[in-house]
């Protein structure tokens, strides 16, 4: 029996087509989520059970219990369920996996209470590609833990991406409803994750030198001066909660969308696309659109995956993004060829998978 486990959006997406293999090949499995990820693992019709295990003792019993044989988690930025359940498998021991999903902060995912690499560290690390793996090296990750595997998300949408450019799919309802273009906004909890001014922390790092209300400001302002009739659609990260739009002009409607809309086809018909450091913005760049990451007097600019693998335009002053808005609304939308990745790798999910197998305790045999 294996058990998968993401209480976190993006490491739910990573696994998912992992879980599909598994399905597909009649391996026993069992997913654990979280309130934000139950509804990804939903929409995949992928039967998750919404995890309480608080402690290292309660994940013990759980793998005990349960008799899992292999652990394959998610990465989350801060101590959760992932953290727990790693640290129990070690104890028990069975294998555990954590499949990666970003470019950076590859210690801060592992690291205990102390800030010290300990109990969460996996017997094994999957990585998306050569230059993860040396970023995973040079902050501190031990190489012999290390696997390059390939992405399953970013191999799955490379499929998904080639079947929008033969068929593409149905503009969603909420573009429909307005003549305006629409600017995607996709926002993202910045100022919990890294704090709200210099010299503050998240729970992810330091402040980064902005955070996702000075951008939603700034876009405001921004549009408001433009003049011209244009919408915003804010889509927000599956951990956010509801919260008013910013003061606009009348010719800016802004509209919250909170995540009943699959990103994909949002990313396909939206006429301009405006992100921070999310990893959507690398998925709008392999369906051939041109993002903007705005991350104004940011401190460390590459901590955007889409900007380190030139996938997004970085802009990093407000007068910067209102050139680049201006370009953007005033010519037809715009989709360019469709761009993928070395680690788009179609085996991607069947090499974690293998991992898991090869070395599957008989401890519950």
């Amino acid at each position: 029996m294996l058990l998968f486990c993401a209480s976190d959006a993006g490491g739910a997406r990573e696994l998912i087509p992992v879980i599909a293999e598994a399905k597909n090949r009649h391996i026993a499995f069992r997913v654990l989520c979280s309130p934000v990820t139950a509804p990804i693992f939903a929409a995949e019709k992928i039967d998750a059970e919404e995890c309480t295990i608080t402690s290292v003792d309660d994940a013990e019993h759980f793998l005990s219990e349960k008799k899992i044989h292999a652990l394959i988690v998610g990465t989350a930025g801060e101590p959760k369920t992932e953290h727990e359940l790693t640290a129990a498998a070690k104890k028990i021991p069975i294998r555990s996996i954590s499949v990666l999903d970003e470019w950076f902060s590859f210690t801060t995912r592992f690291e205990d209470e102390n800030g010290e690499l300990g109990p969460y560290i996996p017997n094994i690390i999957c990585v998306q590609d050569e230059t993860a793996y040396t970023f995973a090296r040079e902050d501190g990750l031990p190489a012999e833990i290390l696997r390059i595997t390939g992405s399953p998300s970013l191999a799955k949408l490379t499929g998904v991406a080639r079947k929008f450019s033969e068929d593409p799919p149905d503009c969603p309802d909420i573009l429909k409803e307005t003549d305006r273009p629409t600017i995607l906004f996709l926002s993202q909890p910045l100022r919990r994750a890294y704090g709200e001014g210099p010299g503050d922390k998240g729970t992810h790092g330091a402040f980064m030198g902005y955070h996702e209300d000075m951008v939603r400001e700034d876009l405001a302002e921004i549009l408001t001066v433009y003049r011209r009739d244009v919408r915003v659609l804010e889509k927000m990260h599956p951990s956010e909660g509801d919260k008013p739009p910013p003061a606009t002009g009348a010719n800016v409607e802004w509209c919250m969308e909170a995540g009943s809309h699959a990103l994909w086809p949002l990313l396909w018909h939206a006429h301009c696309i405006v992100g921070m450091s999310t990893k959507a913005l690398l998925e709008a760049g392999m369906l051939g659109r041109s993002p903007l990451s705005y991350q104004p007097n940011a401190r460390d600019p590459e901590v955007c995956s889409a900007v380190r693998l030139g996938f997004a335009e970085l802009i990093t002053t407000k007068q910067g993004l209102e050139a680049a808005l201006r370009t953007c609304l005033e010519r037809p939308l715009r989709r360019g060829k469709l761009r993928t990745l070395p680690c788009a790798n179609p085996d991607a999910a069947s090499k974690i998978l293998a991992l898991a197998e090869e070395c599957s305790s008989e401890k519950y045999a």
